[in-house]
Protein backbone atom coordinates (compact mmCIF):
# COMPACT_ATOMS: atom_id res chain seq x y z
CA UNK A 1 0.00 0.00 0.00
CA UNK A 2 1.52 3.40 -1.13
CA UNK A 3 -1.12 5.74 0.95
CA UNK A 4 -0.37 4.78 4.85
CA UNK A 5 -4.07 6.34 5.31
CA UNK A 6 -5.70 4.12 2.83
CA UNK A 7 -7.74 1.17 4.71
CA UNK A 8 -7.56 -1.45 2.11
CA UNK A 9 -5.01 -2.45 -0.61
CA UNK A 10 -7.07 -1.81 -3.51
CA UNK A 11 -7.44 -5.72 -4.40
CA UNK A 12 -11.17 -6.40 -5.44
CA UNK A 13 -11.35 -9.17 -2.98
CA UNK A 14 -10.23 -6.86 -0.63
CA UNK A 15 -12.57 -4.39 -1.52
CA UNK A 16 -15.44 -6.02 -1.34
CA UNK A 17 -14.22 -7.22 2.10
CA UNK A 18 -13.86 -3.78 3.38
CA UNK A 19 -16.87 -2.83 1.81
CA UNK A 20 -18.84 -5.69 2.99
CA UNK A 21 -17.32 -5.21 6.73
CA UNK A 22 -18.54 -1.41 6.34
CA UNK A 23 -21.81 -2.00 5.39
CA UNK A 24 -22.12 -4.71 8.91
CA UNK A 25 -20.44 -1.84 11.27
CA UNK A 26 -23.21 0.62 10.18
CA UNK A 27 -25.92 -1.55 10.64
CA UNK A 28 -24.97 -2.32 13.89
CA UNK A 29 -24.69 1.20 15.19
CA UNK A 30 -28.27 1.73 13.35
CA UNK A 31 -29.23 -1.48 15.44
CA UNK A 32 -27.90 0.30 18.80
CA UNK A 33 -29.63 3.97 17.79
CA UNK A 34 -33.07 2.73 16.54
CA UNK A 35 -33.16 -1.02 18.24
CA UNK A 36 -33.84 -2.56 15.10
CA UNK A 37 -32.34 -3.28 12.21
CA UNK A 38 -32.46 -0.97 8.79
CA UNK A 39 -34.88 -2.60 6.31
CA UNK A 40 -36.31 -0.37 3.41
CA UNK A 41 -40.12 -0.96 5.36
CA UNK A 42 -38.56 1.24 7.71
CA UNK A 43 -37.31 3.90 5.52
CA UNK A 44 -40.89 4.51 4.11
CA UNK A 45 -42.17 4.39 7.46
CA UNK A 46 -39.43 7.13 8.61
CA UNK A 47 -40.02 8.93 5.18
CA UNK A 48 -43.95 9.21 5.71
CA UNK A 49 -43.24 9.94 9.15
CA UNK A 50 -40.50 13.12 7.95
CA UNK A 51 -43.23 14.74 5.84
CA UNK A 52 -46.06 14.24 8.40
CA UNK A 53 -43.69 16.59 10.07
CA UNK A 54 -42.61 18.84 7.55
CA UNK A 55 -46.45 19.55 6.83
CA UNK A 56 -46.90 19.97 10.25
CA UNK A 57 -44.07 22.56 10.86
CA UNK A 58 -44.59 24.45 7.57
CA UNK A 59 -48.20 24.39 7.35
CA UNK A 60 -50.63 24.87 4.15
CA UNK A 61 -48.47 26.88 1.03
CA UNK A 62 -51.37 29.79 1.50
CA UNK A 63 -49.93 30.32 4.78
CA UNK A 64 -46.93 30.61 3.87
CA UNK A 65 -47.18 32.53 0.53
CA UNK A 66 -50.04 34.72 1.02
CA UNK A 67 -49.41 36.79 -1.62
CA UNK A 68 -49.38 34.09 -3.96
CA UNK A 69 -52.41 32.24 -3.28
CA UNK A 70 -54.10 36.28 -3.06
CA UNK A 71 -52.66 36.42 -7.16
CA UNK A 72 -53.96 32.79 -8.10
CA UNK A 73 -57.53 33.39 -6.56
CA UNK A 74 -57.28 37.08 -8.00
CA UNK A 75 -56.72 34.80 -11.36
CA UNK A 76 -59.23 32.24 -10.80
CA UNK A 77 -61.72 34.98 -9.93
CA UNK A 78 -61.08 36.85 -13.15
CA UNK A 79 -61.44 33.94 -15.24
CA UNK A 80 -64.29 32.65 -13.96
CA UNK A 81 -66.16 36.45 -14.08
CA UNK A 82 -64.73 36.92 -17.71
CA UNK A 83 -66.51 33.21 -18.82
CA UNK A 84 -70.46 33.87 -19.67
CA UNK A 85 -72.41 32.68 -16.52
CA UNK A 86 -75.92 31.89 -18.27
CA UNK A 87 -77.24 30.49 -15.18
CA UNK A 88 -76.78 29.28 -11.99
CA UNK A 89 -76.15 25.25 -10.80
CA UNK A 90 -74.74 23.37 -7.86
CA UNK A 91 -72.15 20.73 -8.20
CA UNK A 92 -74.84 18.37 -6.66
CA UNK A 93 -76.89 19.37 -9.76
CA UNK A 94 -74.15 18.13 -12.13
CA UNK A 95 -73.65 14.87 -10.67
CA UNK A 96 -77.41 13.97 -10.22
CA UNK A 97 -78.07 15.03 -13.94
CA UNK A 98 -74.63 12.85 -14.96
CA UNK A 99 -75.74 9.56 -12.57
CA UNK A 100 -72.27 10.04 -10.56
CA UNK A 101 -70.48 8.97 -13.60
CA UNK A 102 -67.37 10.15 -14.63
CA UNK A 103 -67.89 11.58 -17.85
CA UNK A 104 -64.01 10.99 -18.85
CA UNK A 105 -63.14 7.76 -17.77
CA UNK A 106 -67.05 6.57 -17.13
CA UNK A 107 -67.08 5.58 -14.35
CA UNK A 108 -69.28 5.65 -11.02
CA UNK A 109 -68.03 8.49 -8.72
CA UNK A 110 -68.57 7.63 -5.08
CA UNK A 111 -69.95 10.89 -3.34
CA UNK A 112 -68.77 9.91 0.18
CA UNK A 113 -65.13 9.93 -0.47
CA UNK A 114 -63.62 13.90 -0.09
CA UNK A 115 -61.15 16.01 -1.92
CA UNK A 116 -58.10 16.04 -2.30
CA UNK A 117 -58.38 12.22 -3.08
CA UNK A 118 -58.04 11.51 -6.68
CA UNK A 119 -61.33 9.80 -7.13
CA UNK A 120 -63.26 12.71 -5.88
CA UNK A 121 -66.47 14.49 -7.61
CA UNK A 122 -65.22 17.65 -9.26
CA UNK A 123 -66.98 19.50 -12.27
CA UNK A 124 -65.15 20.05 -15.14
CA UNK A 125 -65.86 22.37 -18.11
CA UNK A 126 -65.92 20.60 -21.57
CA UNK A 127 -65.01 23.69 -22.97
CA UNK A 128 -62.37 25.07 -20.59
CA UNK A 129 -62.98 28.62 -19.21
CA UNK A 130 -59.44 29.71 -20.41
CA UNK A 131 -60.48 28.63 -23.90
CA UNK A 132 -63.49 30.80 -23.93
CA UNK A 133 -66.51 28.70 -22.57
CA UNK A 134 -69.28 28.96 -20.59
CA UNK A 135 -69.85 28.46 -16.88
CA UNK A 136 -73.16 26.80 -17.81
CA UNK A 137 -74.96 23.65 -17.29
CA UNK A 138 -74.73 22.63 -20.50
CA UNK A 139 -70.81 23.37 -20.69
CA UNK A 140 -70.12 21.12 -17.28
CA UNK A 141 -70.15 17.44 -16.77
CA UNK A 142 -68.94 15.27 -13.71
CA UNK A 143 -65.48 14.07 -13.34
CA UNK A 144 -63.20 12.37 -10.87
CA UNK A 145 -60.73 15.36 -9.78
CA UNK A 146 -57.99 12.86 -10.88
CA UNK A 147 -59.51 12.80 -14.24
CA UNK A 148 -60.54 16.51 -14.40
CA UNK A 149 -57.04 17.27 -13.41
CA UNK A 150 -55.19 15.67 -15.72
CA UNK A 151 -57.35 16.22 -18.33
CA UNK A 152 -56.33 19.98 -17.65
CA UNK A 153 -57.60 23.08 -19.44
CA UNK A 154 -58.08 20.73 -22.79
CA UNK A 155 -61.11 20.61 -24.64
CA UNK A 156 -62.98 17.25 -25.13
CA UNK A 157 -61.93 16.77 -28.34
CA UNK A 158 -58.04 17.15 -27.47
CA UNK A 159 -58.51 14.83 -24.17
CA UNK A 160 -60.47 11.66 -26.75
CA UNK A 161 -57.49 12.76 -29.51
CA UNK A 162 -54.62 11.92 -26.37
CA UNK A 163 -56.23 9.31 -24.40
CA UNK A 164 -58.08 7.29 -27.60
CA UNK A 165 -61.30 6.32 -28.01
CA UNK A 166 -60.26 2.64 -27.17
CA UNK A 167 -59.56 3.64 -23.53
CA UNK A 168 -62.58 5.02 -22.61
Amino acid sequence: MDNPQRKQCGRPDCKRAFNAERGREWQRVYRATHGQWYRLVNYAEQQREYNRQRRQELGHWRKRYPERAAAYDARRRALVSQARTDEVFSPLDVHTRDNWTCQLCLKPIDQGIAWPDPMSPSVDHIIPLSKGGAHALSNVQSAHLGCNSSKSNRDLVDTVMRIGPANR
